[in-house]
């Protein structure tokens, strides 16, 4: 098993350079009055995830009893929300959750500390660490974030369900017809038994990451190495109208409800309430969903692909930044936090592979004795997914208003306020907008 990890590792990292709760703190501001330096620390996840976090930084507070950290934690969309307004007004958390997917739209506005001085001395270590990942957290040859772990999008199947209709589940390797013929199966099934409200899989038609699988699969980046726009009109429009088809025809669910549940908490998703039986979502979750809902069956596949076509998928991961308008003393605390975080044994033996495969495979190597098998069962994935997967272009300035213009367009497609071949236009026009104005 420990050749297995090492050897998943290093097939996943090699391809990387190719890439451009308890013990709460208080309130942050400036050093404690019992000489502690204060620090805020925000992430995003549920309430699982929250625990957990919560776990490793009681422990980075017991072996660093001069650092008091306040955690701020909050879900995916509204930690970007929350974030875009704290950089903006110069109060960002002094340790930070942050991904390539919008790094860019942060490191060039100077929010974030380079952290090569760190590791010149030791604060951070890389040891253990192999060049390819920790090339991942580099913007104009400086290191500004650290990897949380390497992961992979992927679909959760609640296979128990699929039995339960009398539907054969989707096999590993599905296709977009495949999600259209499997769910026209699910319909009539739930039909049957008089659920209208259940459907086959989320609506992931406003999210731009998961568009974003679907121009690959054409060949195609969302970005081109200059930062300018690589998709076309037609693949918008492509896109919309694929899942106006799933909606009409109960594939998905209805506009109502899939922007009723957009922020829903993982306890509290169509996919907890038996609502949906696939999810879209990266595999270094699966541990967090099977412990959740123990009662599932759940199994995992990839992502719709597309025969013929290119692959869709490309290593991910989150990153790990520290503040830089923070005081000096904050940023020093944060970057120990961010050390223990990701290299000691202490840590990483809570961590896992809760945002996928460690980035310090000597530790890695530690904690294999305690994987279980749901974190085993990632392992597997990853080695598959890792094989043909290609790497990709990080997004440039102006994603993260890219994203958001995706998304409105992409909901006033779901409640009929816009053919899918108008708002592809508007949505490419607009972008390629933004994007001139950025790159001025």
């Amino acid at each position: 098993m420990k050749r297995f990890f090492v050897c998943m590792v290093v097939c996943v990292i090699s391809v990387l350079p190719l890439f451009a709760g308890g013990g709460q703190g208080q309130s942050s501001g400036g050093a404690a009055s019992s000489g502690k330096t204060e620090i805020r620390a925000a992430w995003w996840g549920d309430t699982g995830r929250h625990e957990l976090y919560n776990r490793i930084v009681d422990e980075f507070q017991a072996a660093n009893p001069d650092v008091v950290v306040a955690r701020e934690p909050t879900s995916w969309n509204d930690y970007w929300d929350k974030l875009s307004v704290q950089a903006a007004g110069g109060n960002a958390p002094d340790f930070m959750g942050m991904h390539p997917q919008y790094s860019a739209d942060y490191i060039p506005r100077g929010v974030c500390e380079p952290l090569d001085a760190y590791i010149a001395d030791k604060t951070l270590s890389t040891d253990g660490w192999a060049q390819g990942t920790i090339d991942t957290g580099k913007y104009d040859g400086k290191v500004y974030m650290m990897a949380m772990g390497v992961t992979f999008s992927v679909s959760f199947v609640n296979t128990g369900l699929f039995k339960e209709l009398g539907v054969t589940p989707p096999a590993f390797d599905w296709t977009w017809e495949d999600a259209r013929r499997i769910g026209l199966q699910v319909r009539a099934a739930f039909d049957r038994q008089g659920k209208r409200t259940s459907w086959m899989f989320n609506d992931i038609s406003t999210s731009i990451n998961s568009w974003r699988y679907f121009i690959r699969q054409h060949g195609r980046e969302l970005y081109d190495a200059k930062g300018d726009i690589g998709a076309q009109v037609s693949d918008v429009e492509e896109w919309f109208t694929m899942f106006k088809e799933f909606r009409d025809a109960g594939i998905v669910p209805d506009a109502a409800t899939a922007t009723e549940y957009f922020n829903a908490t993982l306890e509290d998703s169509l996919f907890s309430r038996d609502k949906i039986l696939i999810l879209w979502v990266p595999v270094n979750q699966y541990k967090l969903y099977s412990t959740t809902f123990p009662n599932k069956e759940v199994s995992i596949i990839r992502m719709q692909t597309a025969p013929g076509r290119s692959v869709g998928e490309f290593p991910e991961g989150a990153h790990f930044a520290v503040n830089s308008r923070a005081a000096p003393e904050k940023k020093r605390a944060a970057v120990r936090l961010m050390n223990f975080w990701l290299n000691d044994e202490r840590s990483l033996k809570i961590y896992g592979l809760d945002q996928g495969v460690p980035g310090n495979l000597k530790v890695g190597e530690v904690i294999i004795p305690a994987l279980d098998q749901y974190q085993l069962k990632i392992v597997e994935v990853v080695n598959a997914l890792s094989k043909i997967g290609t790497p990709t272009i990080y997004p440039p300035t102006g994603a993260s208003e890219i994203d958001l213009l995706f998304r409105n367009f992409g909901e006033q497609v779901q409640f009929n306020q816009k053919t899918p071949a108008a708002a592809a236009r508007e949505f490419y026009d607009q972008a390629v907008a933004i994007r001139a104005r950025a790159g001025k």
